[in-house]
């Protein structure tokens, strides 16, 4: 499967407005002229329509004093009158977020995996008050707004839940349309979205959690294509722990956050197997849980650079809380990489600007994709349906 995001740069004006304003924060009409290559009357026209569908406001706070004549109020986006909803399924737990349009997280909630799949399971009926009660079940206490569209991602090889089977009952819990996808895709798309500016070649985006895996995306004149996700969970690294495919050996034994803390609560570091008392140990000083840390770092570096060397991008992202969620650690996955990698050209490498909410943002960027790429048919299917907290 390939995903092509080209989110507004050839698509009608009013995806290509919101694109730049998302990319540029505050702009003015003028700018928006220059950088989106449409007419001033086109600009100005696609402008109204977006102010009146609450997508952008102006501020008029924002021009100079020093300004000459009349000058055209800048506009950025309204992150005040709608929101996505996200849903991540991983392995343990289930995550369902509120995000913005900018792809700001507002609002979160986690819980153990088996509530949702009972709860949609039991959902079958398609009326406005089934969908009222889903909504507010699923998050409360938020303040009144529309829901524009709706997002689901998990490593789906790597669960026991069907994407499709998932994705329509989540659908029917919801009564709108729910976009699917891979999660790793969707968090090279998040970077994507991002960015304020192209970054041209290939990028490979290593995600570790409780899953490992790997994408490709590049930069193409119309956009980037996202390539289909690399499972690395299972790629035999060595050791004696059998893992739950039945082998012996699996990265995925060595790496993920329920291997960890199972080593810590083994090695009397922790009560619970909780890699989050791992982490805290390690802060205050714990050398047992620090060691266990950078063991996984040094084992995700080496990983990294086989597949650096396998698919030769243009540099390397690399995301997920296995990766990201202790510090310290962050050097030695680097050094290992460096250490380990067999082609001799220097490569970019870096870690995420996305921390802690990187599921909740992946799943909240699969919903706003077609809002950027199709506003007018987003706000056209609104129909005035709100959340309600």
């Amino acid at each position: 499967m390939m995903l092509v995001l080209a989110l507004g740069r050839f698509g009608d004006p009013k995806s290509r407005v919101l694109t730049h304003i998302r990319r540029h924060g505050a702009t003015s009409r003028e700018e928006l002229v220059r950088l989106t290559g449409l007419s001033s009357s086109s600009v100005a026209r696609t402008v109204t329509a977006l102010l009146d569908g609450g997508l952008v406001r102006e501020r008029p706070d924002l021009i100079p004093d020093t300004a000459i004549g009349r000058p055209s109020y800048p506009v950025e986006l309204d992150t005040g009158n709608h929101v996505t909803l996200g849903c991540h399924v991983g392995r343990r737990t289930t995550t369902v977020s509120l995000g913005d349009i900018s792809g700001r997280v507002v609002a979160r909630r986690s819980f153990r995996l088996p509530r949702l799949v009972r709860d949609l399971r039991r959902t079958r009926s398609r009326s406005s008050s089934a969908r009222s009660r889903a909504r507010t079940t699923l998050l409360t206490g938020n303040p009144a707004r529309a829901v524009i569209g709706a997002g689901l991602v998990a490593p789906w090889g790597d669960i026991e839940y069907d994407e499709q089977a998932l994705g329509a009952a989540l659908e029917r819990r919801l009564g709108f349309p729910v976009e699917s996808w891979e999660l790793v895709p969707a968090i090279a798309a998040a970077e994507y979205l991002a960015r304020s500016e192209d970054l041209p070649g290939s990028t490979m985006y290593l995600y570790s959690r409780n899953t490992v895996a790997f994408v490709m995306a590049n930069q193409r004149p119309a956009g980037t294509e996202i390539a289909r996700v690399g499972r690395l969970s299972h790629f035999p690294i060595g050791g004696v722990d059998v893992c739950r495919c039945g082998q012996t050996g699996c990265l995925e034994n060595a790496v993920s956050d329920e291997a960890v803390a199972a080593k810590a609560a083994s090695a009397g570091v922790i009560g619970t197997p909780d890699i989050e008392l791992v982490h805290r140990a390690a802060a205050r000083g714990d050398q047992v849980a620090h060691r266990l840390l950078c063991a996984r770092a040094a084992a995700l570096g080496r990983v990294a650079a086989v597949v650096r060397d396998i698919t030769n991008p243009d540099r390397v992202v690399l995301c997920g809380q296995g990766l990201t969620g202790y510090g310290p650690a962050l050097e030695v996955t680097r050094a290992h990489f460096a250490a380990h990698t067999a082609t001799a050209r220097e490569i970019g490498i870096s870690f995420t600007r996305f921390a802690g909410d990187i599921q909740s943002i992946a799943a909240t960027t699969v919903a706003l994709c077609p809002v950027y790429d199709s506003p007018t048919s987003v706000l056209a299917s609104e129909g005035g349906d709100r959340l309600t907290g």
